[in-house]
Formats: structure tokens, sequence, C-alpha cells
């Protein structure tokens, strides 16, 4: 069983390190997803997959392999390769390579669907309340390189994003309060406030990240006592929002 009190405050230290520490990557480069400098492993067909450095300069790409010295990984100047970003069509070097980064992820989510099992009697519940996220975690991102053609064959080069993360959250969120998910104990109906937290696996596909999250809700008010979900587990479909 997924440890809530362990888990809320694992998931708040390492927040409170990643963003607060000296010397950490700032907060908009771990969030962000999109090919930009940085380290990678360019794995290209019928060639072993080796770790490169990537340097964007406008519409230039350097790419740059990297040599261990030490601990330490530095891109060797003297591999460098260049090209312009158009002109990586079929027959160029990188043209079907595809560039992989590992990197630790924060994000902003919302979960657009819970699904509550059946308690208590009551039947099995399907919400949609408003409710944000707090999300920090490890991604893959694979950036490749492919081409199109447009009807008078003209062929446009594009670079084709997908991804996966996996990761723990934390959140506000607000839920129906009423005598059926009471076992009757109030007569009041209104929208509590929830604590919500867990686990979840995004799939990116471009600027697009949708996930499953398995949570767990804390009602905040003296009603939890009575509320019969609170601390239960629920299924839901989670919504990357830092991108858009």
């Amino acid at each position: 069983m997924f440890n809530i009190k362990k888990s809320s405050i694992f998931l708040l230290t390492c927040c409170a390190f990643g963003i607060f520490s000296p010397g950490c990557v700032p907060f908009d480069k771990i969030y962000s997803h999109e090919f930009n400098s940085g380290y990678f492993n360019l794995k290209s067909s019928g060639l072993a997959p080796q770790k490169i450095y990537i340097d964007i300069n406008g519409d230039s790409l350097s790419v740059y392999p990297v040599i261990q010295e030490g601990k330490e990984s530095i891109p060797d100047k003297s591999g460098l390769r260049g090209t312009r970003i158009e002109k990586v069509l079929p027959g160029n070097f990188l043209y079907g390579s595809t560039f992989v980064k590992t990197s630790a992820d924060v994000d902003l989510s919302t979960v657009i669907l819970k699904f509550r099992p059946a308690a208590k009697g009551v039947a099995s519940q399907l919400n949609s309340n408003v409710n944000g996220l707090f999300y920090i975690g490890f991604r893959k991102d694979f950036f490749r390189f492919k081409a199109s053609a447009s009807p008078v064959k003209e062929i446009t080069p594009f670079i084709r994003h997908t991804g996966f993360d996996f990761g723990l959250f934390g959140g506000i969120g607000i839920t129906p309060v009423n005598p059926t998910v009471t076992m009757n104990r109030t007569i009041q109906e209104y929208d509590g406030i929830v604590f919500q937290k867990g686990i979840a696996f995004f799939a990116t596909y471009e600027s697009l990240s949708v996930g499953i999250a398995l949570g767990f809700d804390n009602l905040l008010n003296p009603d939890r006592k009575i509320w019969i979900y609170n601390q239960k587990p629920w299924l839901g479909i989670v919504l990357g929002i830092a991108n858009f």
C-alpha cells in the first residue's frame, strides 16, 4: 500500500531541495520539454548510441562528441559537426537520428477525471472537479529529425517529440460533500477542499502531456472523519499544463 505520510514528506522535501538549494538548475530549465542545447544520447541507424553535446544557436545546430575527463563529461570541440536545422533532410548525417534526454521534471498538472471505486454502499463515482497539482519526477524525451513533403514536392524538416515520465504529485482540489458520501451523518451539501497526492505516469507527444494517476485525498475539515473517500485510493486521468 502506498504510504501517504511518507510520500507527502518525500514530495515536499524533493520540491524544496530541487527548487531552493544553491547551484541547482533554474526552475524554467527543469520543466522545459523543448529541444534545447544540452547533453543527449544520440541513436543513429547502424551506429552504437553515443553521448553528445548539442549547441543550438538560432537556426544552426552544432554537435560535439563527449569525452570523459575524470568524473566530468565535456564536449570535444575537435569533433565538431555542424549544420543548419533546415538542412537536416534525407541524406544528412542527422536525418532519422533520435536524441534522447534523461532529466528531472517539475511540472504543473491537473486531474481531469477521477474514478472512485464503490464504498460504503455508494456506487462507483466518476468526478471532474477543479484542482491543481504540483508534480516532480524523472522523464525521458525523444527528439527525432524527420521531414514532410508538400504537394509541390518541397521537403521541410521537423522534429518529432515524444517522451514519458514517472513521479509524485501533490495539490489542492474540491469535492462534493453531502449526506450520500457521509453515510447520512451530515445534512449539509457543499464543496469541500481536499489535499490530493499520489503517483503518476505521463506520456508526451509534441506539446501534449497526458497520464494516469493513483491518488489519495484528505478532506481538509472535521468532516474527514465521516467522508467515505478520505484516504481511499482513486484512479485518474491527468493533464500536464506547464507547456500550455
